[in-house]
């Protein structure tokens, strides 16, 4: 059912796209004397004008704010920090401080500052089970009213994630999902075609092995794009997102499982045909990116947020001009138009501000479609999980279009990767899980065994 609610919110987005103070009396008063039955005359009192309260200095604020878009000078991150300077100069009496990190160390800080009930007061959230419901149900997160957010154009479904038993705990900030980003240019010099079919993909990632080139990089070391990885390959076998679901549900196995079988041998499939980059366990997101962006790989499974690659002036021009999406190949059932996709990271209030107040303000300017809608998309370095139709320009890149055009031709969606969906510990064991398949290092069979042991720590 969350599948199709998310595909319904894609859908909607595919349309969206295609088209004073008080005064004092100054005189002074006169007493009245005792009666004596006689007149008495009093002197008149001049009256003096009211002189108006000199405003007040407001009160002066710091916000501490804890992201995990560590790189401040490109894409999101840059963003981010731009409205973040924009707010502080619109409010001269609020001074945010920026605390950022790559993803897994940030999460990693996030459990420490959980632990001694330290949030900062404004951090980055995520909309799923594993990260976002121990801190909910700690109590550590700032409960939101969603009219404060009415104007801000969310998706219909985007906020879902962010909720729990109906209350408001976090605002989305994207709408995510995983792609193959190529190099067009090492394709044509190397007479390789784009591949649209798993079986091409393994025959893609020999013929690039046999050049010296690497096939495919992407964050293996911080492990947790491998698990939508492996969604794709068992949607591919199998046709159907929801045989995961059943899986976390109890009502079935991933050992025995012919689909999940042969999700995971197409893996190790393109294990022992080398497409993976080499020593891509120990890269981390940087490394991954950069090994891209040199023309050191010729394609990168990473999320439609790198958008950017495109404008991004760190890597030569003959990359950015070539840098080019498809959707992750199909397969025996699965189609190019099923998309692993879900409303990624946004924002959250830590509970125990001392500026509740003036951190929702943030929220709601950070959240004005004018600042961060507008910024993502004409910068080309995301999608919204705001409504954003006004701020199509024309001028968008190939790159951007060919991702919109991806997300627009979706017919089923994976919603939040099946990883998130359960406690930490259950998050690790899959991630560990599929480091070892990626580096062949476990067999098929093991490997299903491994996920149904970390399923039952769910039950």
């Amino acid at each position: 059912m969350k599948r199709l609610m998310l595909v319904c919110a894609v859908f909607l987005l595919a349309l969206t796209v295609a088209a004073c103070g008080s005064s004092n009396n100054g005189g002074s008063t006169t007493e009245k004397p005792e009666s004596t039955g006689e007149t008495v005359k009093t002197p008149e009192t001049k009256k003096e004008d009211p002189k108006p309260e000199e405003p007040k200095e407001p009160e002066q604020v710091t916000l501490k704010f804890f992201t995990a878009l560590a790189d401040r000078s490109n894409g999101m991150g840059k963003i981010e920090q731009d409205i973040i300077n924009a707010y502080m100069e619109q409010n001269k009496h609020v001074k945010i401080e920026v605390e950022a990190l790559q993803d897994e160390p940030y999460k990693a800080k996030t459990k420490v500052y959980a632990s001694t009930e330290t949030l900062p007061d404004i951090m980055q959230a995520w909309g799923q089970p594993s990260f976002i419901k121990p801190l909910i149900d700690s109590g550590l997160l700032l409960e939101l009213n969603p009219g404060d957010f009415q104007s801000s154009g969310f998706i219909s479904g985007s906020t879902d994630g962010f909720a729990q038993d109906g209350k408001l705990f976090g605002l989305p900030r994207n709408t995510d999902f995983l792609v193959v980003y190529y190099n067009k240019k090492l394709f044509d010099d190397n007479g390789v075609k784009v591949p649209t079919t798993v079986p091409e993909l393994v025959e893609v990632s020999k013929q690039f092995r046999e050049k010296g080139i690497n096939p495919i990089t992407t964050n293996g070391m911080e492990g947790w794009s491998l698990p939508i990885w492996f969604e794709y390959a068992a949607q591919r076998a199998s046709g159907d997102f929801n045989k995961i679901d059943a899986v976390l549900n109890g009502e079935a196995t991933f050992a025995g499982d012919a689909d999940f079988l042969a999700a995971a041998q197409s893996i190790l499939e393109l294990g022992g045909a080398k497409a993976f980059a080499d020593g891509f366990l120990t890269a981390d997101y940087g490394t991954s990116r950069n090994l891209f962006g040199q023309g050191q790989a010729a394609m990168f499974i990473m999320g439609n947020w790198e958008a950017g690659l495109a404008t991004d002036e760190n890597f030569p021009p003959e990359f950015r001009d070539n840098v080019s999406a498809i959707p992750y190949p199909s397969g025996d059932k699965g189609q190019t138009t099923d998309l692993a996709a879900w409303f990624g990271g946004g924002y959250s209030i830590s509970k125990s501000t001392k500026h509740p107040e003036e951190a929702v303000k943030f929220m709601q300017f950070f959240f004005t479609p004018e600042n961060w809608a507008k910024q993502l998309w004409q910068t080309g370095s995301g999608t919204p999980a705001q409504k954003f139709d006004d701020f199509l320009t024309g001028e968008e890149t190939d790159l951007q279009k060919q991702l919109i055009q991806i997300f627009n031709a979706t017919t089923s969606a994976s919603n939040t990767p099946f990883h998130d969906l359960g406690t930490d510990e259950f998050k690790t064991m899959v991630m560990e899980s599929h480091q070892k398949l990626f580096g062949n290092s476990i067999s098929a069979e093991e490997f299903l065994n491994e996920l149904d042991a970390a399923v039952r720590v769910l039950q």
